[in-house]
């Protein structure tokens, strides 16, 4: 790898050359591990060294965590830059102009909880694709669903999650139209009646929460970038001259068009970094199509890559890329590292459970470990944890390394790698239709887990019910894999 040095930190060619670059718009595609973060840092220290203010510069990144530690990278290098979330920049803007307080997160689940249980119509909404042929005693197997606290539950967060889609995906009352003559002609009479109650009653839900927030002048996280965005439109904002976003792999359609409107009032240069194949928060409304095509919203913008890892060996590399490259949606892009582990991936098989295997892994364990699981509950599977090991789901992992990583729940099951819960068929209204490959999203969960170490991973597995993923990379990358 070729590098140079600047105030003794080491860059290579592909980061050196990101620095000098002068595009007005350019996306920077940063694979896992390779010094993403150190090149946002040294961007910014060449802008104000060429005389850039640095109050003209707004960098936005997605979390609290994330914008805090990224600051203080900066403080490292003298820079005192403020970053920004999404939502501190939005409610920034709104209350410079308004005085407003977020609503509690719960009051959404109450207006919705209050409306299913007064529709009296509600079993003919029930998600349930084999009451259409009526088998069975239909009626009845209804009564006894609706009877069913969970369904009710379940319903309640098929809503929720459709209204966080709408509003992240900058829909508006208008939107219900469209989704009702979609409705008619696409769905058979049984289906379309279906969907048509489920659609007027999420629309009656909406009203009023909209209505609530209006009367109370409170906003909720999705408002804080819809007002902002509009208001940014209508009346400007601080000139800036460089807008830096960090993790864009994340960025849902409300948070680009505000950024294009902010964009758009002062003419300032974008610079946009992430990696489209650690994108995993589609449930939040993170769109994979504004990233693999920006050039969409953001015209000329030129692409580089950084191509070097630091993090995983090369032999991981070879294995993770195949991996995720399976899905056609996904930026192909080389990727190289000048380590090597000949097995990096080391797969251990139990009978029934992990706690049959688990003190030969423990016993291995004496250096920074995550032990990542795909749900929370995954933690329960685990007997204990030796001081060395820390227990986490693989979203919480994401922009993080340990020197070992552990993968749990790797068996093929419904709530296990691959999850196989599908979304509601009331949600593909709302969701983006940029990533139509079967389990696209779950793949790019387990490119995430693979990519946390610095050395090597073990996988857990269940010998007589594999997760499909493990069967995958046993097939296509076996000379890499060790089998116990």
């Amino acid at each position: 790898m070729e590098v140079f040095f600047i105030s003794k930190i080491i860059l290579d060619k592909y980061q050196r050359k990101i620095i000098k670059n002068k595009s007005k718009n350019l996306l920077i595609i940063a694979g896992a591990g390779s010094g993403k973060t150190l090149t946002i840092v040294y961007k910014i220290k060449n802008l104000i060294e060429k005389g850039i203010d640095p109050q003209k510069i707004l960098c936005i990144t997605f979390t609290k965590t994330a914008a805090k530690s990224l600051h203080q990278k900066l403080l490292k290098e003298n820079i005192s830059l403020e970053v920004k979330t999404f939502h501190s920049l939005g409610y920034q803007i709104i209350t410079q102009t308004e005085k407003v307080k977020l609503v509690k997160d719960d009051m959404l689940d109450t207006i919705i909880i209050k409306h299913l249980y007064n529709t009296a119509k509600l079993y003919k909404i029930i998600n349930a694709p084999f009451m259409e042929f009526g088998q069975g005693n239909s009626t009845k197997l209804k009564n006894n669903i609706l009877k069913n606290s969970n369904y009710i539950l379940y319903l309640k967060d098929t809503i929720k999650a459709f209204l966080n889609l709408f509003k992240s995906n900058n829909y508006n009352l208008s939107s219900f139209k469209k989704f009702l003559n979609y409705n008619k002609k696409k769905h058979f009479i049984k289906k379309q009646i279906r969907h048509k109650l489920f659609l007027n009653l999420v629309k009656n839900i909406y009203l009023e929460y909209e209505d609530y927030l209006e009367s109370t002048k409170q906003i909720d996280f999705h408002d804080m970038i819809n007002k902002s965005s509009n208001i940014v439109k209508k009346e400007g904002i601080y000139p800036y001259k460089y807008i830096i976003i960090d993790e864009y792999q994340d960025t849902s359609l409300n948070k680009c068009l505000l950024i294009k409107n902010i964009q758009d009032k002062t003419n300032a240069s974008l610079i946009a970094v992430g990696d489209d194949w650690q994108s995993i928060y589609q449930f939040t409304g993170s769109n994979l199509e504004i990233f693999t095509n920006i050039k969409k919203y953001f015209v000329h913008c030129k692409i580089l890559k950084l191509k070097n890892t630091y993090r995983i060996c090369n032999e991981l590399v070879k294995i993770t890329k195949d991996f995720i490259l399976k899905n056609p949606y996904q930026i192909k892009k080389t990727i190289k590292s000048n380590t090597h582990i000949k097995k990096p991936v080391h797969i251990y098989y139990y009978e029934n459970n992990i706690k049959e295997i688990w003190n030969i892994i423990v016993s291995q364990i004496a250096e920074k470990t995550f032990v990542l699981g795909r749900n929370n509950k995954d933690r329960e599977m685990i007997p204990y944890l030796n001081k060395y090991m820390t227990y986490m789901t693989i979203h919480k992992s994401k922009g993080l390394e340990a020197d070992k990583i552990i993968i749990i729940n790797l068996e093929n099951t419904i709530h296990s790698l691959p999850s196989k819960i599908q979304n509601s068929e009331y949600l593909k209204y709302v969701i983006s239709k940029a990533d139509e490959f079967s389990f696209g999203e779950e793949r790019r969960l387990f490119y995430v887990a693979l990519t946390r170490t610095k050395s090597d991973v073990i996988l857990l597995v269940k010998k007589n019910n594999p997760s499909i993923f493990v069967q995958e990379i046993l097939q296509n990358s076996s000379k890499y894999i060790q089998i116990h």
